[in-house]
């Protein structure tokens, strides 16, 4: 009886829109996986608006927010992404490769070593994430995916308790990347 159920739904099934602009909104969590430094755990949301020049491949542009909860890592990723679905049927593998610009918020905290840590400037963010479209209507569908990304800290200086520089340098965390969000 289940085995019927799902096939009538599939039977059934309308495609998402083969051509035109959407919308995605996606809760979206980074940890970094180079961890030798410091470590973090950001979490945000990604808003991006595409537009799909053929039925399975997407240009888009998008903005984000992402912070984390000592603060100093928070930052508005801007990116440019091409996105491609691979079948036809409701549910389809897609992936995403983007490139971008990471623009750091809040300037100075402490960093996972309790070090007082400030990001004086942001830098180049780029990634790959593979994941599923499952489509709801023609006009909706849901989003998950895994990926790599890494963005770049192009200067950062690190204080001790009494403001002394120990450490004036540059870093690339490459991070472990996981989103879950809708399509409209």
């Amino acid at each position: 009886m289940f085995v019927s159920v799902i096939g009538a739904a599939v039977a059934q099934h309308a495609p998402f829109r083969e051509y035109g602009f959407y919308g995605t909104a996606s809760y979206t969590m980074l940890t970094n996986v180079n961890r030798s430094t410091y470590t973090f755990l950001l979490n945000g949301v990604n808003v991006t608006g595409g537009f799909q020049i053929r039925p399975k491949t997407c240009v888009e542009l998008g903005v984000g927010f992402l912070g984390d909860s000592k603060g100093v890592f928070s930052q508005v990723p801007l990116t440019l992404g091409l996105r491609t679905h691979y079948l036809d049927n409701w549910i389809t593998p897609t992936t995403e490769l983007y490139a971008g610009y990471s623009f750091f918020l809040k300037k100075r905290g402490d960093n996972s070593n309790g070090d007082k840590m400030q990001i004086n400037s942001g830098g180049v963010t780029a990634g790959v994430n593979v994941g599923a479209r499952m489509t709801v209507s023609r006009k909706l569908a849901v989003n998950v995916y895994v990926g790599w990304q890494f963005f770049m800290v192009n200067e950062f200086e690190v204080f001790d308790q009494q403001k002394n520089t120990l450490l004036k340098d540059s870093w690339a965390p490459h991070c472990f990347r996981f989103g879950l969000g809708l399509m409209f």
